[in-house]
């Protein structure tokens, strides 16, 4: 779609949204220190704690938040609509599976009814995620 090239407030709005997506993810993880990891954890370390300060008592998965904003954003700055769409459909999709996975391991191996209770009042923005 060679036309939607020449619209170059697509292209700041991706560059915006990518920023805002930065942010939000790196604001989680320093707020989340040595309980932010990467991979799934089924096992409590020393360290491991639940977060609910800062960025996480307003949204629950920062990190994977600014990560769906930041990924399909990419395709805006390179006015790619079809990439855009592809990007966005994915990240929900992993996200959609991801995230119930992962709270059902922090409420049964990690953090029982306190996991329960912070997820009933901190939402992920995640359209169409609880």
């Amino acid at each position: 779609f060679p036309g939607t090239k020449t619209h170059y407030w697509i292209h700041y709005l991706g560059v915006l949204l990518v920023i805002v997506g930065e942010i939000i993810r790196k604001v989680g993880m320093i707020t989340a220190q040595a309980s932010f990891t990467h991979e799934i954890k089924y096992d409590k370390r020393g360290e491991h704690a639940l977060i609910t300060h800062g960025i996480y008592q307003y949204i629950r998965h920062p990190g994977y938040l600014g990560w769906f904003i930041w990924a399909p954003s990419t395709q805006l700055i390179l006015m790619n609509p079809i990439s855009f769409v592809l990007f966005l459909g994915w990240a929900w999709y992993f996200f959609y599976d991801r995230i119930p996975h992962e709270e059902q391991v922090l409420i049964d191996n990690l953090f029982g009814e306190r996991y329960v209770k912070y997820r009933q009042k901190t939402p992920t923005w995640i359209p169409f995620i609880k």
